[in-house]
């Protein structure tokens, strides 16, 4: 059975986990949230290649993962390189290739990309969707507000509203960017009628040549650098699911 770490700077990644384990439920899976640096989308380049080497360290060592997805669009963007050739004995999939691969699959006209700062300042993604208008927003308070389990629903549709709202009428396609951003789809739907694109949906694509289909069941370790109490509230209240969560230092 296929052992797969899944890396974040907090939460957002396990909207890409939950999404791939029903796709795939027949592997092990090792997620680490690394809630104590979190948010990563307004570091440095090289701070981020750092903090994201010593999770994937962690899981190499310990977990002897086959398979690393990168459920981080900041560290995706600045690190992937630089992780594949520190881990040349593992797949390493990132989010904006695939994202850009199934966003052009299905096709659209223009797109809005809302991602973190590390993101944007990359411009991989329009340097990903060439030949097509693609605009890009970073939109930092949107990790703040996903992370943040006290903010009301009403002040979270008031932020993206006013975040997004230049853009609404000028595109058919909103990428969201950072692996966060999918638990503020409602908020998204209420302003706009168009596609909306997770990263997952590209990842669950890139992954069916690697995964094998079986009738096993594999297990689930989620792990996180911050408050593992704190981690599981939030994950109860954003996913309606109560998992156990581990602390780890690293």
């Amino acid at each position: 059975m296929l052992n797969i770490g899944v890396i974040d700077s907090g939460i957002g990644g396990l909207t890409v986990l939950f999404d791939v384990i029903k796709s795939y439920p027949n592997c092990n899976y090792f997620y680490i949230g690394d809630n104590k640096n979190c948010p990563y989308g307004e570091k440095s380049a090289t701070q981020i290649k750092n903090l994201s080497l010593r999770l994937v360290k962690y899981l190499v060592d310990e977990k002897k993962i086959d398979i690393l997805i990168i459920a981080c669009n900041s560290i995706s963007s600045t690190s992937t390189s630089y992780l594949k050739k520190q881990f040349k004995n593992i797949k390493i999939i990132e989010t904006v290739e695939p994202t850009a691969s199934y966003v052009k699959q299905i096709g659209f006209n223009k797109a809005l990309v809302i991602a973190t700062k590390a993101t944007v300042d990359s411009k991989m993604y329009v340097n990903s969707l060439e030949g097509h208008t693609v605009y890009q927003k970073a939109c930092p308070k949107f990790v703040e507000i996903v992370e943040d389990i006290n903010i009301t629903n009403k002040l979270k549709d008031e932020i993206v509203k006013d975040e997004l709202d230049e853009y609404l009428n000028k595109v058919d396609t909103i990428i969201l960017g950072c692996t966060h951003f999918p638990l503020l789809i409602k908020s998204i739907e209420k302003i706009f009628k168009g596609k909306i694109i997770k990263s997952s949906e590209g990842i669950i694509l890139k992954l069916s040549d690697l995964i094998p289909t079986t009738n096993q069941k594999g297990l689930l370790k989620i792990y996180t650098t911050g408050n593992n109490v704190l981690f599981e509230n939030k994950l109860k209240k954003m996913f309606g699911k109560t998992v156990k969560t581990e602390n780890i230092d690293l």
